[in-house]
């Protein structure tokens, strides 16, 4: 039986005893390499420093209000614009109906005055003839003096063109922690309801009518190449993943776009945002954010939903995110395992047109495009 006194050896080197036990990682390190290790240590710790002071400086300049606001009035206008279109067809028809109207009249008071001048022309008219020129100009009389029958009214059968939109918080279960709650979500994921399903070994098949994506604008440590169909980290991110979003706008129809996951080293996010929203790093501020974390965490409205399952995204694995503007979902299919998982997009937090988005944080990372 080894003796408790007997010391591990250096895990560096593996010579000697080591003299030192790193409270954190529970390493043991000879005088050398431990040295060396609290070094590392203080190389990432300026690191984190560094992350924080670009945090701090970006959350003073992020105007919250402005950039919400700005929705709102955007949203506004948008609406005004429908109401107004809608209102100027309204007049176009009623107009047409009044002038079909009117020209009923006019035939009409024709017809009669023919009629009368011929009868007085031929003196062929009798009392009879006298007593219906008179009905006739008397339901004339009504006819002009009453409104036609013409009616205004809403249409309760057509697809609704606006949606009200309302401001809301998310409320957490104490009011005292409204603040301190989205914070924590910097560092762990917690319960939302969403309505999610996953499917296993389906057999349903696609349609493959690729969009013609590309990647567009990037926020973070990435760089696209080969024609912007490829994204790649070169340097590791530590609070906050960079992001690329995709060039096309989407508002209608159902979209698939494949991508290959060619080099992977931590998590990755695919999914879908508001192609109205400013790039953000954060999920704190994206409440327009849709999708999935390694394909098991579903996000809704920037939160992360909890799960237990082990990461499924490999290296070199493909993926086609599907875009269902029709039915307001999304859906994405991992074709090694074959499985598929469905989302249902809130409008109102992830209004129209949508845009995809990726987010990775590794160096060496890598997504491609496929056509």
């Amino acid at each position: 039986m080894a003796s408790s006194n007997e010391r591990r050896p250096c895990s560096q080197c593996n010579k000697g005893a080591g003299v030192a036990i790193c409270q954190g990682c529970q390493l043991s390190f000879c005088i050398k390499h431990f040295g060396e290790h609290r070094q590392e240590l203080s190389h990432q710790l300026e690191i984190i420093g560094l992350e924080h002071d670009e945090f701090r400086k970006d959350l003073n300049q992020y105007d919250t209000e402005t950039t919400l606001l700005n929705r709102i009035n955007t949203w506004e206008q948008e609406s005004i614009g429908k109401i107004q279109t809608a209102a100027e067809i309204a007049r176009v028809e009623l107009r047409e109906l009044l002038r079909k109207h009117q020209e009923e009249m006019s035939t009409t008071v024709r017809r009669m005055t023919d009629e009368l001048q011929s009868s007085r022309e031929s003196y062929d008219y009798t009392e009879t003839d006298i007593e219906k020129w008179a009905r006739q100009l008397q339901d004339l009389r009504k006819l002009l003096e009453c409104p036609p029958p013409i009616g205004i009214c809403e249409d309760n059968a057509s697809q609704p063109t606006m949606r009200l939109i309302r401001v809301h918080g998310h409320q957490t279960s104490s009011s005292s922690s409204s603040v301190k709650q989205p914070l924590r979500r910097l560092y762990s994921t917690i319960d939302t309801p969403i309505t999610v399903t996953a499917t296993a070994n389906t057999t349903e098949k696609l349609d493959y009518s690729l969009c013609h994506e590309r990647f567009d604008d990037v926020d973070g440590k990435l760089k696209t190449l080969e024609d912007d169909h490829v994204v790649t980290c070169y340097c590791r991110t530590f609070l906050f993943p960079s992001i690329v979003y995709g060039s096309n706008r989407y508002s209608k129809g159902k979209h698939h776009i494949r991508l290959r996951v060619e080099q992977i080293h931590d998590s990755i996010f695919v999914g879908v945002t508001n192609a109205a929203e400013d790039i953000k790093r954060a999920d704190l501020f994206d409440r327009s954010l849709f999708g999935w974390w390694d394909l098991v965490r579903p996000v809704a409205a920037g939160h992360v939903q909890k799960s237990d399952d082990e990461r499924v995204v490999r290296p070199g694995d493909d993926v086609t995110l599907i875009l269902d503007c029709d039915s307001e979902q999304i859906q994405l299919r991992h074709h090694r395992t074959d499985r598929l998982v469905e989302l249902l997009v809130d409008v109102v937090m992830c209004p129209f047109p949508w845009r995809m988005v990726i987010k990775i944080r590794s160096e060496g990372d890598l997504v491609r495009i496929l056509p």
